[in-house]
């Protein structure tokens, strides 16, 4: 079903229930299912009851991610004579990303959502051309155009479901000169216990940026007779999240929080850290919808007995760069050089097959390039050589 109909259908629905709406109440709705900086907003608003004068303007508020911003609206020129629903147009002036709210300001409303496309949309001027949607009802048909551009959603905290996608999820393939075929893959999941509209939020609203995460990063001879799995990291770990100023050199958010980190192995083969960490991250805007993100993980040992000597290989900055367009290509990399000298460096090129991306999540083709020492935890003191592999990955 296209939008068209389905915009159709909402619009009826809505009109044929009104007996159950309030007289002062206004009924609003978008001919468009997104908004973009100096995109031209063409609001429907119905009343319950007929209305001979109509207000000269509406004021809708629109907010999102932290972004919100008064729209004043206007009635087209070609307005429809109706006396239940009339079109009116603004012009949203605030760059916003992901999930938008609109209501009108000053009056009782129902609430749209919007999704925001990281894009500049063009001039801010207001065309008034013609639109079968602002003429008389009983005249022509509703129409609406479907954008052919993908949709990426990329929600604030409070937006996000109480159980989201935390680090890259992937399943990638390759080759190993020492042991055959082999694969790596990992799963990676944050839970957030306290919901921001939950009744323990509004109580104590910082509990809404507690967070649960566990991450799994497996590495699988296939290859090899058996099939093992070579080694296997578990890092279960709790974490703090906050947004900052984004102000200057000061950081867009941040996070702090404590990891344990071990391969579930016994004996010679055991190995197992602790480790707290703090993580800022910068978001430089750039153009075309590009977006650069730097977030470099700074950590301390708490316990490293089964490696005493990892920060030798691993240091105790993950450098993290992410640059690209969430409906495009995406690099990432992570790089850490030890305080012995030895470094480790892994590149991420992912690509969107779906059309609809949500939170970062997805289906996207994916390269992993990898050098170094510390491939796994078992090995963290030994170096490989470069492993490329290619695959699909669920979340970026």
């Amino acid at each position: 079903m296209n939008q068209t109909k389905l915009y159709c259908i909402a619009l009826a629905v809505s009109l044929l229930s009104m007996n159950g709406w309030a007289a002062d109440t206004w009924l609003i709705a978008s001919q468009s299912e997104s908004i973009n900086l100096g995109q031209t907003i063409s609001i429907d608003i119905a009343k319950a009851e007929p209305l001979s004068n109509w207000p000269k303007t509406f004021t809708m508020k629109l907010f999102g991610n932290g972004v919100s911003e008064a729209v004043l609206l206007s009635p087209t020129k070609y307005f429809s004579s109706s006396t239940l629903r009339r079109t009116y147009i603004g012009v949203a002036s605030k760059k916003y990303v992901g999930v938008v709210r609109a209501e009108l300001m000053g009056e009782s409303s129902n609430r749209l959502i919007l999704l925001a496309l990281n894009e500049y949309a063009g001039s801010t001027q207001i065309d008034e051309t013609p639109n079968p949607t602002n003429l008389d009802d009983h005249s022509h048909n509703l129409l609406a155009t479907k954008s052919t551009a993908t949709v990426v959603v990329i929600a604030s905290p409070s937006d996000e479901p109480t159980l989201s996608a935390n680090e890259p999820m992937y399943f990638v393939v390759g080759k190993d000169a020492k042991h055959g075929s082999d694969s790596r893959f990992q799963l990676s999941f944050k839970y957030r216990p306290f919901d921001p509209a939950g009744s323990v939020s509004n109580f104590a609203p910082f509990f809404s940026n507690l967070y649960f995460a566990y991450t799994q990063t497996t590495l699988w001879d296939f290859g090899d007779n058996s099939s093992p799995f070579r080694d296997t990291s578990y890092r279960p770990s709790v974490f703090y999240r906050w947004a900052g100023s984004g102000r200057g050199l000061l950081p867009d958010t941040w996070r702090a929080g404590a990891e344990h980190e071990s391969n579930g192995q016994a004996g010679t083969n055991s190995r197992s850290l602790n480790t707290f960490y703090v993580r800022p991250s910068w978001n430089f805007d750039l153009a075309n919808g590009r977006q650069l993100i730097f977030s470099p993980k700074f950590q301390q040992y708490l316990n490293k007995n089964d490696n005493a000597d990892i920060a030798r290989y691993r240091g105790y900055i993950d450098w993290q760069l992410r640059y690209g367009r969430e409906d495009g290509l995406i690099l990432s990399n992570l790089y850490r050089l030890g305080t012995g000298g030895y470094s480790t460096n892994q590149l991420d090129i992912s690509y969107p097959l779906s059309d609809r991306i949500f939170a970062r999540t997805g289906a996207f083709i994916h390269l992993q390039l990898l050098s170094g020492y510390g491939e796994t935890l078992l090995d963290y003191n030994k170096s490989s050589d470069t492993q490329i592999r290619l695959g699909l990955s669920i979340a970026r």
